[in-house]
């Protein structure tokens, strides 16, 4: 059975000013994969996602 990927990102990176938020950061989905995002309170993951939906340039 072959493995249908939905989506995939290559060396995001998001900084504000001097805080970074999180560099080459690389990753994938599949058809029917079930992906948690995990992480302390302020390390990005709205951010990320909101970059992932155009809404975080």
């Amino acid at each position: 059975m072959s493995v249908i990927n939905v989506f995939s990102a290559e060396n995001l990176s998001k900084r504000y000013g001097e805080r970074l938020l999180f560099e080459d950061l690389t990753f994938g989905l599949s058809l029917g994969q079930k992906t948690a995002l995990v992480a302390k309170n302020g390390t990005g993951k709205t951010t990320l996602l909101n970059g992932i939906c155009g809404i975080e340039p």
